[in-house]
């Protein structure tokens, strides 16, 4: 009997192979899910933080990252929003003690940001006037409100705001978060070949930033990992200490088809986010006709935020995804699907960025079913014609129109090279892709 040998694996696309033919092709249409959050180390002595860990359960969530934590909570929403439980990981933060950071002034900004959002954990102290009152803000630099004894503290950004009393120097004590390891450790749970989303419980731009530049040094290695974090707030709530989305003045840096914002985020009076209800129903769309996951609902808790038809559409117009619900409550909806992306030539959402991702990840593991085979047109037609039928298969499943190609060739006596292009329905610009595969 012919040894089998297996290419790729799911989520993804996994090719057998049995005496150097290709005997199945098997396309997985889940994902994998990373949340990276805020746990309690305390709770447990099982999980470290910046430590990739899945689950076997809600319960066990709680048990190793604490019960009513932000990342169990956060485990338990994507789960019950269509996460698989198989491909679900938690990477849980590490907390950071400064002490004794100079402000410089009574305007500047934390040296390490994302902070801790908990008035207990900051500290700031005039040489003369002694300990401040502090007063989270989330507009940046967060307002002055002239009281004296306050300071004005942006948790996300780190910027701060001091009512002048006098002091010459400031000092502040804080707890911040390692997003650096956090990120470099949920990067491990995508594969060679494999689709996952990489989902901070964060609403920094700075964070979205670094979470870009991992997704696409992922991306660069076949590794074709999304990322999904909540856009940045840049204004206060009128009379309360939440934050707000001034959307008509509303921008960010972001510009990446891999990654998706979404706003508003917060449940109401919480600090919680319901980004894991959305990356969970992401990951668990269907990929078929209507796979968008546009106007569909979520389960998870009551936004603390509400916003207009207007403020939606200002939204849109910035590739946020605006969650919406109606102010006297009811169902949570997901207002679009569109990406970060400024490119116009095809329309960038999450539904068609999947498609041209299984297009890619079925090129690429077909092709590395020829490793080791003799460079020879009997091996590059068996690619060639295995590519095709797959295409068909997503042509009839009316992801992809009739309007695709392929073309495998020699590139020299060791690699060959695949050409594709595919049109997802709904654009008319075809989508072309080049793979070379060292055989």
């Amino acid at each position: 009997m012919a040894s089998t040998t297996t290419y790729g694996d799911f989520p993804g696309v996994k090719i057998t192979t049995a005496g150097g033919a290709i005997t199945g092709v098997a396309i997985g249409r889940e994902q994998k899910v990373v949340l990276i959050g805020d746990g309690n180390p305390g709770a447990t002595d099982t999980v470290d933080p910046n430590t990739l860990t899945q689950i076997d359960s809600s319960l066990d969530a709680e048990r190793k990252f604490g019960a009513d934590t932000e990342l169990a909570n956060g485990m338990q929403e994507a789960r019950g929003n269509g996460a698989n439980i198989s491909f679900l990981y938690g990477v849980m933060l590490d907390e950071i003690s400064v002490t004794d950071e100079d402000l410089g002034g009574v305007s500047g900004t934390l040296a390490n940001a994302p902070i801790v959002e908990d008035t207990d954990e900051i500290t700031i102290t005039g040489d003369v006037s002694g300990e401040y009152t502090v007063v989270f803000k989330y507009d940046s630099p967060p307002t002055n409100e002239g009281t004296a004894g306050e300071a004005y503290v942006n948790p996300i950004t780190g910027a701060v705001e001091i009512e002048d009393d006098g002091d010459a120097t400031y000092t502040v004590d804080y707890t911040h978060y390692d997003y650096e390891s956090a990120l470099a450790e949920a990067a491990t749970a995508i594969g060679d070949e494999e689709t996952g989303l990489i989902v901070p419980l964060e609403e920094s731009g700075a964070i979205a930033t670094d979470l870009s530049a991992e997704v696409n040094g992922l991306r660069g290695e076949y590794k074709l990992a999304m990322g999904v974090t909540a856009a940045e707030p840049n204004a206060n709530q009128e009379g309360r200490e939440m934050p707000d989305y001034n959307t008509a003045n509303y921008a960010d840096s972001i510009n990446n088809d891999a990654v998706f914002l979404h706003a508003p985020a917060r449940k109401e009076l919480s600090t919680e986010t319901i980004t894991p209800a959305l990356a969970g129903y992401m990951a668990g769309a269907a990929l078929g006709p209507g796979g968008s996951i546009y106007n569909d609902n979520l389960t998870t808790d009551n936004l603390d935020d509400r916003l207009s038809k207007t403020e939606a559409n200002e939204l849109r117009d910035a590739n946020v995804i605006p969650i919406r619900q109606p102010p006297q409550g009811g169902s949570i909806t997901i207002g679009d699907n569109t990406s970060t992306s400024d490119e116009t030539d095809w329309i960038r959402d999450y539904w068609r960025r999947r498609i041209v991702d299984q297009t890619i990840l079925i090129a690429k593991t077909v092709g590395d079913s020829a490793i080791g085979q003799i460079n020879d047109e009997r091996t590059r037609d068996t690619v060639e014609d295995t590519i095709r039928s797959e295409l068909k298969g997503l042509n009839d499943d009316r992801l992809i129109t009739n309007e695709y190609f392929v073309e495998v060739y020699q590139v020299s006596s060791d690699e060959i090279g695949i050409d594709l292009g595919v049109t997802p329905q709904g654009i008319a610009k075809r989508i072309d892709v080049s793979i070379t595969i060292n055989t």
